[in-house]
């Protein structure tokens, strides 16, 4: 990925509310214009990443799409939602060896937002354009699994959803929804908030979040981070809450295993509904990021967290389950 320099963190989320982060930051509108740049150059950083179009809601949409597909047996499918602010192709960069090492394709649609390349998703109580205008993404994602499996080539048996903050926010959504479409979830410093329809059947889930995150807050509540905050239509659920929704509605019984190694705590729940399952990962001293992701600073100056990789730990989870 030579020539690439991913601006995350502080930046994306300040993109999105570029109002209210420009009368905070100086030198707001240099940097902003840094990672537009370097974010129009980034599919082409991924070898192989192609861009795909499709029309929804009367509005053209798109997604990064890497097909590490060796031939053969079908393919698994594995959609992976970016934050606040980004693009697919902030996201694809995450997956590309895991793509190509598995035999994956990967799909990164693309949010919409008021700037090329910095888009959000509507997930009820948070983000941006996206919210604000009311577009439906959990029908726009599900769009795009039917774009990328009528083309052939794809076992729908294991189709997969990641999701990193927003993008996270609107997996929780996606797999309520639409949980008999896909073999398991993982969400990154997403959060829900209270509104959610009880999911329509078990589905496997994966939340990872840093207690120290200072975006989407470990105990709820409105974000600590003041433009974030008045972005929001709702209070974030505590992070605990969201881990007792998807136990309850995998119809997990038994208490978790909990194992706790250094920094990383899991708590796994398994033999629930459906050979269903929630591992849930805490991490002490991680804010705001992905987990594994060295390639620049997490949100709001936040240094890499390198204790657990979300990647590796995501597909490890995925892999084993099929619908």
């Amino acid at each position: 990925m030579a020539g690439y320099r991913m601006i995350a963190g502080g930046m994306v989320v300040m993109a999105l509310f570029s109002g209210a982060a420009a009368a905070q930051r100086p030198g707001f509108g240099e940097r902003l214009r840094e990672l537009r740049a370097a974010r129009q150059q980034a599919s082409a950083d991924v070898d192989g990443a192609t861009r795909q179009t499709l029309t929804f809601a009367g509005r053209e949409r798109s997604y990064a799409l890497l097909d590490g597909h060796k031939g053969g047996t079908p393919a698994p499918l594995v959609i992976v939602l970016h934050g606040g602010g980004g693009n697919g192709s902030t996201m694809l960069p995450r997956w590309a060896d895991k793509a190509r090492s598995e035999g994956l394709v990967v799909a990164a649609p693309d949010g919409v937002g008021r700037m090329q390349g910095m888009g959000t998703w509507n997930a009820g109580g948070c983000c941006g354009e996206a919210m604000t205008s009311g577009l439906d993404d959990v029908a726009f994602v599900n769009a795009v699994v039917d774009d990328i499996t009528r083309k052939g080539g794809i076992d729908t048996r294991r189709i997969y959803v990641a999701g990193f903050s927003n993008g996270g926010m609107l997996t929780h959504r996606f797999a309520i929804a639409h949980g008999d479409r896909i073999a398991a979830a993982a969400v990154v410093s997403g959060a829900m908030f209270g509104d959610e329809k009880p999911a329509a059947t078990p589905v496997p889930m994966l939340i990872m979040h840093g207690r120290k995150d200072n975006v989407v807050g470990y105990d709820g509540g409105m974000s600590p981070t003041s433009f974030v905050a008045r972005a929001q239509s709702a209070p974030f659920l505590p992070v605990e809450r969201t881990v007792a929704f998807w136990r309850d509605a995998d119809g997990c019984r038994a208490a978790p295993a909990v194992t706790t190694g250094g920094d990383v705590t899991s708590a796994r729940s398994s033999g629930c509904s459906g050979g269903s399952e929630v591992l849930f990962y805490s991490l002490a001293s991680a804010g705001h990021g992905w987990p594994g992701d060295t390639r620049s600073r997490g949100m709001l100056g936040n240094d890499p967290y390198t204790q657990i990789n979300a990647t590796e730990v995501i597909w490890d989870f995925f892999k084993v389950h099929r619908r």
